[in-house]
Formats: C-alpha cells, sequence, structure tokens
C-alpha cells in the first residue's frame, strides 16, 4: 500500500518548490539564500532544486499550463512581498489541490505504485 499522500511529500512539494525557487532566481534574480528565505529553506535545498537533486519530476507539472501559471504567480506574489511566511501556506496549497484535480498526482501515484487500478482519492 501506498497512500497518495506519500507520493505528494516525497515527489509533489519538492518539485513545487524546484519550480518556485526556479522562478524566484531567473526570473526575479534572487540569490539562493534570499530564495531559501523567502520558502523558509536552506541554501543547500535550494541549490539542490537548481541542479534537479531534488524536485526532480518538474517536466510533469510543466505540461499543466493552469499548474505552471499558478507557480509563476505564487513566486511573483513571494518576490514582490505580498506573501510571506505567514500568509503564503493557503495559496501553496491550493495549488497542490490544484495538481490533484487535473489528475497529475495520479499519474505520478500510478507510476510509483503499478498495482494501483483505480482510484479517485486524490480528487476529493
Amino acid at each position: 500500500m501506498k497512500p497518495y499522500c506519500e507520493i505528494v511529500v516525497q515527489n509533489l512539494l519538492p518539485t513545487m518548490r524546484a519550480l518556485i525557487a526556479k522562478e524566484l532566481i531567473e526570473k526575479y534574480k534572487f540569490t539562493q539564500q534570499d530564495a531559501a528565505s523567502k520558502l523558509g529553506l536552506t541554501q543547500s535545498a535550494i541549490s539542490q532544486y537548481l541542479r534537479n537533486l531534488r524536485g526532480s519530476k518538474v517536466k510533469i507539472l510543466k505540461k499543466d499550463a493552469k499548474v505552471q501559471k499558478e507557480i509563476e504567480n505564487f513566486a511573483s506574489k513571494l518576490a514582490s512581498g505580498k506573501l510571506d511566511s505567514s500568509n503564503a501556506i493557503e495559496p501553496f496549497c491550493n495549488i497542490c489541490k490544484n495538481i490533484r484535480k487535473s489528475k497529475i498526482l495520479c499519474e505520478m501515484h500510478k507510476k510509483s505504485f503499478p498495482e494501483l487500478k483505480e482510484c479517485r482519492i486524490c480528487l476529493h
């Protein structure tokens, strides 16, 4: 048994963080340390995201234009100061919810747990 929440923790959250970190650094010219501070992470975690050592499922999320736009908007709000560690949790979780609704998580879950035949739990 491998519940979808395990896929979220192992794959989805690191990938979302990687995309946000890359956006902050490439588009908004943040340093790794500044991006780490905004995301509540360490500079070494950001470095690993940039080198694709963590959050390596980027291609899966980039396939969905809506999800990509949500991540870009989230990064923009972080960069502008509209979001910080005190008010960023809900918008971050909303991105995850939309990923679940788009069935991207189902795709990841089935690849990780091939025995899974029919599952709709994460769509609720």
